[in-house]
């Protein structure tokens, strides 16, 4: 596909073990995984009866800053070093401390909540012997609203050399507070010390459930909850400038372009619930247009942390506000779900305003219209891009009823299966198989090659050095191919019969039409012969291999396809098809110029599919609207209509048709190539059925086309 549905920078690997399952995927293949965008399931985080162990937070300063902590006391300093660690490379170090409670601090108020018992833990090791034994604690400044300030000690020992001991004990408040801070305290003020690998988790029931929405208007003059992501910017309620009232929240000392305002909003958060999302955003006076998003940070067990964009760059300037609006489904499971601001390049100072976030109403299927795929039933088949998440309530619904087979839009990439040499991860793309299983949906793997969504590793030499073309490096990239190839194959060559091997492979731009990626780069064209023969080896002889590409419908990147393909059918290359992934827009290409490329590749005796289709309503990158008109979805339901017509008489050479998402609420084109509006899809936001799906079921139900259209 021309771009993932969560954006590849927005990918940060951790590590996590976990064994790999076994059962109807025969042995396992691996005995380690890494942890990344689809995290390991835990129980919910709706925390409802028995033992509760859930992540709030974990430091372990791997990132090279102080992850939110800050000094406590006028001289105290706090820097991550590598000079002494307890888990990974960094560790945090107080120094300058004059007096025993100065020390590293972290403001826990927007992490904690009343009436809940948590447990805290932490490593510290003192920086050289100490004649004197000291007495170093992990301790809780309590500020209650309308009270006086308390200190609870939460855990301490007794050291007086220099090996890591553990903090660890229960902590637990009740009332309303204005401040809580966990700090690091030594009875030894002269001494500096060494904190890492802190963690807390909630040991106990919630005693509320998830509240329905926040909103954050700044009108009390307090930050209402919002902090500075990184602890070193500045963030506070100011009167200098509003959208409404008076007040809005005002973001300084930015020194990193993802620095900025974060609101905790865990406590809302539903695993598989649809969320709104709108600010207004303006930039301070004198500072120079930027483009601002909103984005989510979720962390897993203390060992994954993913972020994700819920609204993309959007062009902002210090002479009016911006309205950043758009949906966010929490898909996987969390222990902290935070949101924040941040910019695509420099670091201004912004307002904030207006902030509210919304649950979404539970969505529900349409029971009494015709099954989607019912409607083509001995034709082709019909399917459509899932997430694990979509494997459960109405969306598992919608997938039954109306389409054949289902594609992983993320979960089967190379990154995703294997992040790191060696670590497979598996979790999310079983679940995918486990549910189409269940329900007799056919299953389609995307994808074994790609020069995106592949993890550096496979790009390194043997001494961890980006891959030059050698014919070293040439073997090592080819046996790193083999070797993912087979062990994805011996889990599921059983249940997945049409596998894309290699996608995106070619550029019209080059002379020999070739892409110019990594794979290109070390190895030529054997990366292509390599990866089809091993998965004819290693899938079996009834698996069906396709390349797959985009804008296959451009007769001259169509001809380069053509003659590659036919190429390594001469040298006996086992291929069975070419996969189309018609993402095509309401204005183009032709239908005409979609049946061409089918009939052309035909001609080699290959089967087609169409692999990621959508319908982008927009002709440019640049337009964005706030209500798609209603004429719009009206064109698109005809041309959604003309294109099925088409496909129908090819039936002959088309075995399978994939819609690239369920509905409009889960499509890639909210962010690509801008964040915006669209609805490219047969189903609504609400899983509602659009004039696109009736022009196909009953096209009696769909207006004429508006008057003055040429189609």
């Amino acid at each position: 596909m021309r771009s993932c549905w969560v954006k590849p920078f927005c990918l940060v690997l951790a590590g996590a073990l976990l064994l790999s399952p076994v059962g109807w995927w025969g042995a396992s293949v691996a005995k380690a995984a890494t942890s990344i965008e689809h995290s390991p399931p835990v129980a919910d985080t709706v925390l409802s009866a028995g033992n509760i162990h859930k992540t709030i937070g974990t430091y372990g300063f791997e990132q090279g800053n102080s992850d939110g902590w800050k000094p406590r006391g006028t001289y105290t300093q706090i820097a991550s070093v590598t000079e002494a660690a307890y888990g990974g490379t960094h560790s945090l170090k107080a120094t300058a401390r004059t007096a025993a409670w100065n020390g590293a601090e972290l403001d826990v108020k927007s992490l904690l909540q009343p009436d809940v018992e948590y447990e805290i833990s932490g490593y510290v090791k003192l920086d050289g012997h100490s004649a004197v034994p000291s007495m170093v604690k992990l301790t809780v400044e309590q500020q209650p609203t309308g009270g006086t300030t308390t200190w609870k000690t939460v855990a301490q020992s007794e050291t007086a050399d220099t090996s890591w001991i553990k903090l660890q004990g229960k902590y637990t408040f009740t009332g309303g507070m204005d401040a809580l801070k966990l700090y690091v305290e030594s009875s030894n003020p002269a001494q500096a010390y060494y904190v890492d690998e802190v963690e807390i988790t909630q040991v106990s029931k919630t005693p509320t459930e998830p509240t329905n929405g926040i909103v954050s208007g700044f009108e009390d003059g307090t930050a209402q909850g919002w902090v500075s992501r990184m602890g070193t910017e500045t963030v506070q309620a100011s009167n200098a400038a509003a959208r409404s009232g008076t007040y809005s929240l005002l973001t300084t000392g930015r020194q990193e372009t993802y620095a900025g305002p974060k609101l905790d909003v865990t406590a809302m958060m539903k695993k598989g619930s649809r969320y709104t999302v709108s600010a207004w955003v303006k930039l301070a006076p004198g500072e120079q247009p930027a483009k601002m998003r909103l984005s989510v940070q979720r962390d897993h067990q203390g060992d994954s942390t993913t972020y994700e964009t819920i609204v993309g760059d959007t062009a902002t300037t210090a002479g009016g506000w911006m309205h950043l609006s758009g949906m966010y489904t929490l898909a996987y499971d969390a222990d902290n779900v935070s949101m924040y601001f941040e910019t695509a390049e420099g670091t201004p100072s912004f307002y904030m305003d207006d902030f509210e976030l919304s649950l979404v109403p539970p969505l529900a299927i349409e029971k009494d219209i015709p099954s989607l795929h019912g409607l083509y039933g001995g034709q082709f088949s019909i399917g459509t891009a899932i997430e694990a998440f979509q494997t459960e309530g109405a969306y598992g619904e919608l997938i039954q009823k109306h389409f054949s087979s289902v594609v992983a839009g993320n979960a089967m990439k190379p990154i995703s299966l294997q992040p790191s040499e060696g670590q497979f991860h598996w979790e999310e793309a079983d679940q995918i198989v486990q549910f189409a299983r269940q329900h007799g949906l056919e299953i389609r793997f995307h994808t074994l090659v790609w020069h995106n969504q592949t993890g550096d590793w496979m790009f390194k030499d043997k001494n961890g050095q980006p891959m030059t073309p050698t014919a070293e490096n040439k073997k090592l990239l080819l046996d790193r191919l083999e070797t993912h190839i087979r062990a994805v194959a011996a889990r599921y060559k059983n249940v997945i019969t049409d596998w894309d091997v290699v996608n995106e492979v070619i550029d019209p731009d080059q002379p020999d039409g070739m892409r110019r990626s990594k794979w290109y780069q070390i190895t030529g064209t054997d990366y292509i012969e390599k990866a089809f023969r091993v998965t004819r080896e290693a899938a079996g002889p009834n698996a069906r291999l396709f390349i797959n590409d985009y804008n296959t419908h451009e007769s001259k990147k169509r001809d380069f396809l053509y003659n590659l393909v036919r190429d390594l059918l001469a040298k006996g290359v086992p291929i069975d098809g070419v996969g189309h992934q018609s993402h095509i827009r309401l204005e183009f290409p032709a239908i005409s110029e979609i049946e061409q490329s089918i009939e052309k590749f035909a001609s080699l005796g290959l089967d087609n599919q169409i692999t990621e289709l959508d319908m982008g309503l927009y002709s440019n990158d640049t337009d964005r609207y706030e209500t798609i008109p209603e004429s719009m979805l009206i064109r698109q339901a005809h041309r959604y209509q003309e294109l099925f017509d088409m496909f129908s008489r090819q039936q002959n050479h088309i075995s399978n048709v994939t819609i690239w998402g369920t509905d409009d609420g889960n499509t890639w084109l909210s962010t690509f190539p801008i964040a915006r509006l669209d609805k490219p899809l047969l189903f609504d936001e609400r899983l509602k059925a659009k004039y696109a799906y009736w022009a196909l079921a009953d096209p009696s139900k769909v207006p004429p086309l508006p008057a003055g259209n040429n189609e």
